[in-house]
């Protein structure tokens, strides 16, 4: 039953080079598919923070009801904000991706011990699934697919069918299973076509790369056409700026920490431009629900007029907390990113935080910068991932820095990272540090955890159980670091992390 559940609410969740014997719908994951990733956290019961993850099979119906529309697909390259009008699309078609399919599911489900295996396994080397798969392609129409997943591997899933290969092979069940492709494009994975290839030795269907590559660590148990019907996609434009050095978009990401932002009340978020000569651009409220503990949430507003980077002095965050019971937010980060035509794109024109907005504390204003993209390659900040034991982190005056020190013997430090605030016993908290400028990740060569805890009868403990350090940029997502347990005390205060290669 609890597979059963998480197949249904879950199913968690594809560069045209194609073989010449292949059979193609025209749909070009470069072109048709979306820039982001589908890596959704779905706020399924607000009041109790439940959640569902992924939005895979809604990003593969919303794919095909803008490639049959002949409407461009949004071009934005992050993923939508919780509320915002492309998000609450995608989350309409996945919820139509599962109960279409509902059958299809329920009975995959039905599995005890495995005793299916192979015969869900053959079921997509079969002529009738392979005949519905070949009639949806051969009228130049991609296919959702639903992947049921296989134990040990991959979660159910869904993917788009693009175009497929059948080699040799007659659908008989017969010689040649091994020849037969299905090309797919894979929402976890953006601007790449994917391949869906049958494994005769695990009984598993695998993922490989454009040439079918196996990919490792990947594995469903088989793969059906979903009962796609079609919708109408909003239409989002895909602005084109003049090529005239103005900032025409900004791009604000908000990273929350443990408390979350709240809404259902009435809470919101504002921001402000200000220019050296005192006028301003204010936009909001950014926020169009919920935004939850330690997620990420991008809004893009655009300004009026256009402005020149240089024009711009500060951004003010500000949010409207009060009443009887005021909501608390903890933001660890803020980051503003400026676009323009041609060429123009400034990766981080403000960065803040973490800070803590309550119902006394609403504005936190943070000072504009020009800062050219991120390098492919290179590193723009770091998250810190903690565990804390049995001894808490009290917070108030006793808190944890940072230190982050790099090959030439330059640092940049992050004081009070935890904002004054507790973290409690057996938890998990992840902060993120914007580095003031982009580096190589071979440059980083330590991280150092400081605390303040004074000695004497009432001196602060805490027991961090670990921390992994990753490093976030331009292409990369890498641990660079781990430490295990350590008890911080009146008496220990530093930590130091070595994070040089190779990498833990």
């Amino acid at each position: 039953m609890k597979r059963l559940l998480a197949s249904m609410l879950i199913v968690a969740c594809c560069a045209a080079t194609v073989f010449a014997t292949g059979v193609f719908t025209g749909f070009d994951p470069k072109v048709h598919g979306f820039k982001f990733a589908n890596t959704f956290s779905n706020d399924f019961v607000p009041v109790l923070d439940v959640r569902t993850g992924g939005l895979c099979g809604g990003m593969c119906y919303a794919a095909v009801d803008y490639f049959l529309a002949r409407w461009e697909v949004p071009n934005q390259d992050y993923r939508p904000a919780n509320g915002t009008t492309l998000q609450r699309y995608l989350y309409d078609c996945q919820t139509h991706a599962i109960m279409g399919s509902l059958e299809a599911w329920m009975e995959l489900g039905n599995n005890p011990f495995g005793v299916r295996n192979s015969e869900f396994f053959r079921w997509g080397l079969d002529s009738k699934r392979i005949e519905r798969l070949q009639y949806y392609i051969s009228q130049g129409m991609p296919a959702p697919l639903g992947l049921q997943g296989a134990s040990g591997l991959s979660e159910s899933h869904h993917v788009l069918a693009i175009g497929y290969d059948m080699g040799r092979y007659k659908a008989d069940l017969g010689d040649y299973q091994g020849d037969f492709i299905i090309y797919i494009y894979d929402p976890n994975h953006p601007d790449e076509t994917r391949t869906l290839l049958p494994d005769l030795t695990a009984e598993i269907w695998v993922e490989g790369d454009e040439k079918g590559n196996v990919i490792q660590g990947t594995g469903w148990q088989t793969w059906f056409v979903s009962n796609y019907s079609p919708s109408n996609p909003p239409w989002l434009p895909n602005p084109n700026y003049p090529d005239d050095g103005r900032v025409y978009e900004l791009d604000v990401t908000f990273q929350t920490g443990q408390d979350d932002l709240r809404s259902w009340s009435g809470e919101y978020v504002d921001l402000s431009l200000n220019r050296g000569s005192g006028t301003e651009q204010r936009f909001g409220p950014l926020n169009a629900s919920r935004w939850l503990p330690f997620y990420t949430e991008t809004v893009s507003v655009l300004l009026n007029p256009p402005l020149f980077p240089n024009d711009i002095q500060n951004f003010t965050v500000e949010t409207n907390f009060g009443g009887f019971s005021p909501d608390n937010w903890d933001m660890l980060s803020v980051t503003v990113r400026g676009r323009g035509g041609g060429t123009l794109d400034i990766a981080r024109m403000g960065v803040g935080g973490p800070y803590r907005f309550t119902g006394s504390n609403h504005f936190l204003t943070i000072p504009a910068i020009n800062q050219a993209a991120t390098p492919a390659g290179w590193v723009d900040r770091l998250q810190l991932w903690f565990t804390t034991g049995s001894d808490n982190l009290r917070g108030g005056n006793d808190n944890v820095s940072v230190v982050v020190t790099f090959t030439d013997g330059s640092y940049q430090a992050f004081s009070n990272i935890n904002n004054g605030q507790e973290w409690g016993r057996d938890t998990s908290t992840t902060v993120m540090l914007p580095l003031a400028i982009p580096v190589p990740i071979g440059t980083i060569a330590s991280v150092t955890i400081q605390t303040n805890f004074q000695g004497g009868g009432d001196g602060e403990n805490w027991d961090m159980n670990s921390v992994d350090i990753e490093a976030w940029g331009n292409g990369v997502d890498r641990r660079i670091g781990h430490n295990g347990y350590q008890r911080f005390t009146g008496g220990y205060h530093n930590l130091a992390i070595e994070t040089q290669p190779p990498y833990p």
